[in-house]
């Protein structure tokens, strides 16, 4: 990935800078012909290089979107000293979420993946080639799509979808210049998932037995974890169950023994990474999760809540993933600098979450006794016994809730799990600040006013 380096000049002469309208403004800076790009395999490489580093923005997995769901909910509390970064998030303050960058930066990314998908065919390369890169670009338009859908929009099955059931804008082919860009509506929620569930479906056999050899890139296993995810999304419980499995099955990653590895998180790669980002020492910074999880020289901005760390029994290993600083505050160490200086990898789908998914969905299948299998087997993992008393019903859905608390802590699961149930989103106690009803305007993102002003077509989300 120390290609990216390397990029800037494609870059330049792509210049696809998405305008706040969700469209894009593209008149090139440099008089090179897009055909150039599209028809060289070297071109087209370095297209899906600047489209793997969109996810490494700030906006998206550098930190946004593995801490704000932390910050948004109940997981996590700001330190008293802190950059003022997630102030107002913490505070679930009117107009405040995620970073409008969210949205154009997934779009930049989307019309990255639309220019090889449109384009591999006159690539000159070998087939095999060709497929890598369409199955890629699907699986990262896939991933880029849910991303935006879980930020701004409902998900199908919430309580809500029949009052409010606008998603996002669909492009699904390259925008090269002014000519090509419209000014476009939101589709429904539905479009927007199947869209999503296309794109992961279509990069799968691309992929088989056909991807770049790490999980630093995508293969046939992030392809079937993003469906498996998305499904979970979607509340389609067989087939959420089924891609989970076959994540697992497929996956170069596999679970591991917090007894033979303290801290998975730093190895590199993490041993239970299905698809994970890597990141240099260029991408060091104060807008990591290095920095903002972090005591001094980090900005020490989100801490471990108390509530999340009262989920943890006395003998569970995960519990060595938090320290206390001098100053007697927690912090969780799943981000050390492992890389260098304000740097580490993030996984994004990692084995164990798929093991969750399949709990839930055997949960909702009426199939408790696999649920707590499943439950049971992570746990065995992570230092526990087999439950004493095995909880059942509603105690059990809200054990599955709880494991996913525990193991998915800080990896940008918490706000987005209470929100699509439809369920109110609880805050730290730390603060007295009051829980965030499933039906409040700010459980949806606001689009930006400049996007909505800009484009007659874009509608705003409800109450902003």
């Amino acid at each position: 990935m120390k290609r990216i380096l390397k990029l800037s000049i494609i870059t330049t002469i792509l210049a696809f800078a998405v305008s706040c309208d969700g469209m894009l403004n593209t008149e090139p800076t440099v008089a090179v012909s897009s055909d150039q790009i599209i028809t060289t395999a070297s071109g087209m490489d370095a297209v899906l290089t600047s489209a793997y580093d969109r996810l490494r923005s700030e906006s998206l997995y550098r930190y946004w979107i593995p801490a704000g769901p932390e910050v948004l909910a109940d997981n996590s509390e700001l330190h008293p000293i802190n950059s003022g970064r997630f102030s107002s998030q913490a505070e679930n303050a009117f107009g405040s979420h995620f970073t409008s960058g969210v949205w154009s930066t997934a779009y930049r990314l989307i019309n990255e993946a639309n220019i090889i998908i449109q384009g591999a065919g006159a690539t000159q390369t070998s087939q095999s080639h060709r497929d890598r890169l369409m199955g890629e670009a699907h699986f990262l338009r896939g991933l880029a799509y849910h991303e935006l859908l879980r930020v701004y929009s409902y998900e199908p099955n919430h309580p809500l979808i029949n009052e409010w059931n606008q998603g996002v804008i669909i492009r699904t082919t390259p925008t090269l210049g002014l000519s090509d860009a419209d000014l476009r509506p939101r589709s429904s929620v539905i479009e927007g998932y199947e869209q999503a569930e296309r794109d992961f479906l279509a990069a799968i056999p691309l992929l088989q037995n056909n991807d770049q050899g790490n999980v630093y890139f995508a293969d046939e296993a992030a392809a079937h974890a993003g469906l498996a995810r998305l499904y979970l999304y979607w509340e389609r419980w067989e087939d959420a169950l089924n891609h989970a499995q076959q994540a697992i099955s497929t996956a170069k990653g596999s679970l591991t023994d917090f007894s033979e590895h303290e801290n998975i998180f730093d190895v590199l790669p993490n041993p239970e990474s299905i698809f994970e980002l890597s990141f240099d020492n260029t991408h060091g910074s104060s807008g990591s999760l290095n920095a903002v999880t972090n005591p001094p020289p980090g900005w020490f901005d989100a801490l471990p809540s108390g509530e999340l760390l009262a989920l943890y029994e006395e003998d569970d290993l995960r519990n060595n993933l938090f320290r206390v600083h001098t100053d007697d505050y927690p912090f969780i160490i799943k981000y050390s600098g492992t890389v260098g200086q304000n740097t580490d990898h993030i996984p994004v789908f990692r084995v164990a979450e798929m093991i969750l998914i399949q709990a839930e969905a055997h949960y909702e299948l009426n199939n408790e006794a696999a649920a707590i299998e499943a439950l049971e087997l992570l746990r065995s993992h992570r230092g526990l016994s087999a439950y004493e008393n095995a909880p059942s019903g509603v105690a059990l859905f809200e054990e599955i809730y709880d494991e996913r608390r525990r193991e998915l802590a800080f990896e940008g699961h918490r706000w987005f799990d209470l929100k699509r149930r439809g369920m109110d989103v609880p805050k730290p106690q730390v603060n007295l600040n009051p829980a965030v009803p499933f039906d409040d305007v700010r459980i949806l993102a606001p689009l930006s006013s400049t996007q909505v002003e800009n484009n007659p077509n874009l509608d705003q989300n409800p109450g902003y």
